[in-house]
């Protein structure tokens, strides 16, 4: 094997070969950090622990000056069915449903340590499906999304913002121990609907938090049942609206026409709009880092095929003493082999280096941006070595039995 290695290899450039592993490294180490920006982009939903994914929105009409007016004459601002349907005709628009609000008054009752907290609140609900897609319970025990009206438990979906509020508010000021996000689906709780014929109680427990709207989301089907039980003969009409797409985010074009209908997207939309600008930045850097790494694989293929060139007659003659085509293949695809995991292991060295700095600069786009973990970074390494590998294997083993034929 030596002497045949040494026989092979002395029409090898080294310049070519340098030139290759370094243009396979740069675009190597870009593929690796825009490959990595946007995993840790994709995590930032379950990185905050909202039973919502970031693939949704909430929206509702801006409220004109002469709201309080006509909320008085029962004039609310709705949703129409022409305006639902053009929402749901945009490119980027999955699905379009709308909230549903409790026709009748409700208290809740906490129970925290010794305090026991009791306040009016608010029902809204949405279709399941918007919510069971990304449910996660607090307690794994409690493990559905669903309850009627008899005698069922009923989970509840807060805003984060009420927990904060009780943590950093009144338990703060009262002595009350804090809750964490993990701990609050252990806290007793108590729904009491407020009908004509009188209260009654539901035992709930808050299964999830959201940081999407500002209202508690109880099960389609319970508020539905609850409404027609307690409260016939009035007609939903939908102030709000929840959208849900299949793409990592939202069309521009759809923040667009939100803004010329006027509607409000509930929360801050800027650090969204800002997210989606920042994903077609690291597409398009996946895409140059890409282009390099095509060119350095072109790079090496007519490199490798002008040694082999070359050298057809060395092979040729190996071939007619007894050397097989593997055997006299194998000198070149080592060096194949050697070259793809230097390019690519330094690739993964490089981005772990340099990734900290470039995660500073994307966190002051999306104060939610965390560095996660960099075996991404070796394992997309590892892939693409073994995919460069690969071909590189065939495409000499080929030709070289083409000479020797």
């Amino acid at each position: 094997m030596k002497l045949l290695y040494k026989l092979l290899k002395q029409n090898v450039s080294v310049l070519q070969l340098a030139v290759f592993m370094a243009v396979n490294l740069l675009g190597g180490v870009i593929v690796l950090l825009g490959v990595k920006a946007c995993s840790d982009f994709n995590a930032i939903t379950d990185r905050g622990g909202d039973i919502l994914s970031s693939s949704s929105i909430v929206i509702n009409k801006a409220l004109p000056a002469s709201a309080t007016i006509n909320s008085i004459l029962g004039k609310n601002p709705t949703f129409s069915d022409d305006e639902i349907a053009e929402l749901e005709s945009l490119p980027s628009v999955a699905s379009v449903g709308g909230f549903v609000a409790a026709r009748f008054e409700v208290g809740a009752v906490l129970s925290i340590a010794s305090a026991r907290l009791s306040t009016d609140i608010f029902l809204e609900a949405i279709p399941d499906e918007f919510v069971i897609g990304n449910y996660v319970p607090v307690d794994a025990i409690y493990n559905k999304w669903a309850a009627g009206i008899f005698g069922d438990t009923v989970p509840v979906i807060i805003p984060r913002n009420y927990l904060n509020l009780y943590n950093f508010g009144y338990a703060a000021s009262n002595g009350l121990p804090q809750v964490s996000d993990d701990m609050i689906g252990y806290l007793p709780l108590r729904l009491i609907l407020e009908t004509k014929t009188g209260d009654i109680v539901y035992d709930a427990v808050i299964c999830g938090l959201t940081d999407k709207f500002n209202t508690i989301l109880v099960p389609w089907e319970f508020l539905n049942e609850a409404n027609a039980a307690y409260a016939p003969g009035a007609t939903d009409k939908y102030s709000r609206l929840i959208l849900t797409t299949n793409a990592t985010e939202f069309d521009e074009s759809t923040f667009s026409l939100l803004d010329e209908k006027g509607y409000v997207v509930e929360g801050d939309a800027a650090p969204l709009r800002l997210q989606n600008v920042m994903y077609v930045l690291i597409y398009i850097i996946i895409g140059v880092g890409g282009l390099f790494s095509v060119l350095a694989f072109i790079l090496f293929v007519i490199s490798i095929l002008l040694l082999i060139e070359k050298n057809r007659e060395k092979i040729a003659n190996l071939y007619s003493i007894g050397y097989s085509v593997g055997k006299i293949s194998s000198v070149y695809r080592c060096m194949a082999l050697l070259a793809n995991v230097i390019v690519w292991l330094l690739a993964a060295v490089m981005a772990t280096v340099l990734y900290p700095l470039i995660a500073d600069v994307l966190q002051m786009f999306s104060s939610s941006f965390r560095h996660e973990s960099n075996v991404i970074f070796w394992f997309f390494s590892i892939c693409l070595a073994l995919v460069f590998v690969v071909i590189h294997s065939f495409i000499i083993f080929v030709n070289i039995k083409k000479f020797c034929k």
